[in-house]
């Protein structure tokens, strides 16, 4: 390899930083807008700086502030995602049937809890021009991850109504009555910290409990 005058071998070059790299720069750096001040506040030019990207350059990985509104959703999305999944993981080989549910509920409720900016963002802040968000508006598809939070509560519904645990009765309606639920306790729990609840372990268990026997066929 050639060497410098001095017997010194060139610096190396800094590696290129490929297309996925850069998308996940430019998503995180449009993630610390919103969980500062709120989608609202999300720009193209504002993310492009904070990435350290040119504007023509974001606009490789984002057509628009719309797609980029949905991609930082998903992106927090996951973490409660990964949540939910490594609670069912836990709860197998429980002999209660209802323990996956139980799991994946009191899962939600304390990812709540423990990211209350990631939650008032994806469960307490209307977001304009994301599908799901606004009545009537189109906006772009809703996030992935978003879908398969729900999906994961409605499936562990499903199963327990198939298995007669549960009276019969809609899945989806179910879960939404479940979703609806967790998400009062939460939504109160992070606007309401004045009042003098109860130890948050217990509120989460005796809601979790609730509703898992509130469904129950017998």
């Amino acid at each position: 390899m050639a060497r410098t005058a001095a017997g010194r071998r060139p610096a190396a070059k800094p590696r290129r930083r490929s297309a996925a790299d850069r998308r996940r720069q430019v998503v995180a750096a449009a993630r610390r807008i919103v969980l500062r001040e709120g989608f609202e506040a999300l720009t193209m030019r504002r993310v492009a700086a904070l990435a350290g990207v040119s504007a023509a350059a974001l606009y490789l990985y984002f057509p628009d502030r719309l797609s980029l509104m949905a991609a930082v959703a998903d992106d927090l999305f996951e973490g409660l995602l990964a949540a939910m999944r490594a609670a069912v993981a836990r709860a197998e080989g429980d002999p209660d049937p209802r323990a996956r549910l139980h799991a994946v509920m009191t899962a939600y409720l304390d990812w709540g809890l423990t990211h209350p900016d990631e939650y008032r963002v994806i469960f307490m802040t209307p977001i304009t021009g994301v599908a799901g968000h606004q009545p009537g508006e189109p906006g772009v598809p809703a996030a992935p991850t978003g879908q398969a939070t729900f999906a994961a509560l409605q499936a562990e519904v499903a199963r327990l109504i198939a298995l007669g645990v549960f009276r019969p009765a809609e899945p989806q309606v179910v879960a939404e009555a479940i979703w609806a639920a967790g998400h009062g306790l939460v939504s109160l729990l992070i606007t309401k910290p004045g009042f003098p609840w109860s130890p948050r372990d217990r509120l989460i268990g005796t809601l979790a409990d609730a509703l898992c026997r509130g469904f129950s066929a017998g």
